[in-house]
């Protein structure tokens, strides 16, 4: 097995075992990889945002649905929209980045509609060094967001 090899096994095991992360990085550097040891040092800090901005979102739904009565958790104790949790919502962004970063459906929710609205160049940009891909020049221009309700 490959150093590289060993790296990538570590981190899929633990993709948030930081000190792994900024050792791959590191080697990445010494073996001329320089965008890519960017991106993994980047990496704990995108993926922060990320989950903070989903949660937030999250609480914010939780407390909108609240003042119309509305339980958002149905029986199974999940949220039945379809983003009903952080790695719903990297998927459906890893999908709309593969259709070249046309579209991201937000499930039911309006408020996390509104906030990918917002702040949607910060999130395809954590979302990219997330994911692995690479930011269009002009993003500004480029991800949009749709709701399905």
């Amino acid at each position: 097995m490959s150093h590289r090899e060993a790296f990538l096994r570590a981190l899929d095991a633990n993709e948030d075992d930081v000190t792994m992360r900024l050792v791959y990085a590191d080697w990445l550097e010494e073996h001329g990889e320089i965008e890519e040891a960017e991106r993994q040092r980047a990496w704990p800090a995108a993926k922060e945002w990320l989950v903070k901005f989903y949660k937030e979102s999250w609480e914010n739904e939780k407390v909108q649905l609240s003042k119309y009565g509305i339980d958002p958790i149905d029986s199974d104790g999940e949220w039945p929209g379809s983003i009903g949790s952080y790695e719903e919502m990297m998927a459906q962004a890893r999908e709309a980045a593969d259709r070249g970063f046309d579209c991201m459906e937000c499930g039911n929710s309006n408020w996390l509609c509104d906030a990918l609205r917002s702040r949607q160049v910060e999130f395809w940009k954590n979302s990219c060094i997330v994911a692995g891909y690479r930011l269009p020049d002009d993003m500004a221009d480029k991800g949009h967001f749709r709701c399905a309700c």
